[in-house]
């Protein structure tokens, strides 16, 4: 319903058919391209973390410092 609404407004604002039918495809495109980055991003954030336990940098082991942090919370 929400689509048929933004047309609607777009209609009584003076926006012939054909532009608001490349409106919606702009935003289709946008919409499709958002989700594309938010991918690559979680897909970027995965590779850093296997490069921390790669090196060494993160591991499961817990530490006495973490074991001093546990303690306080």
């Amino acid at each position: 319903m929400e689509e048929k609404e933004a047309r609607d407004r777009l209609r009584r604002a003076g926006f012939a058919e054909k532009e608001i039918y490349r409106l919606h495809h702009l935003r289709m495109r946008y919409a499709a391209s958002q989700a594309k980055i938010k991918e690559f991003a979680i897909f970027r954030r995965m590779q850093f973390v296997r490069w921390l336990v790669r090196t060494g940098k993160l591991t499961d082991q817990v530490t006495g410092a973490d074991e001093e942090q546990d303690k306080v919370h």
